[in-house]
């Protein structure tokens, strides 16, 4: 059972990669604030999820879509940092 889980936690989070993928090209592209804090929302959720989840779960994340925390939690830096300017 808790084997089930884990693989589906893996593939939401792999398919939300995708998304967060999205994202940070809309996030390079759009100016607009509603979209700059719908994007900065969405990573966020997507951000908490993975940090929850095995060093070992995370790889595979980073191994599918070249995402890793650290890479996310400087996007949302820079884009936070833009609105403070």
């Amino acid at each position: 059972m808790e084997r089930n889980q884990t693989e589906n936690q893996l593939d939401d989070l792999l398919a939300d990669s995708l998304q967060v993928e999205n994202y940070l090209k809309q996030g390079r592209s759009c100016r607009r604030y509603t979209v700059q804090l719908g994007i900065e929302q969405g990573i966020n959720a997507y951000l908490e999820r993975y940090q929850l989840i095995s060093p070992q779960l995370q790889f595979k994340v980073f191994l599918f879509s070249s995402f890793y925390g650290e890479k996310i939690k400087r996007f949302l830096d820079d884009r936070r940092g833009e609105q403070y300017v």
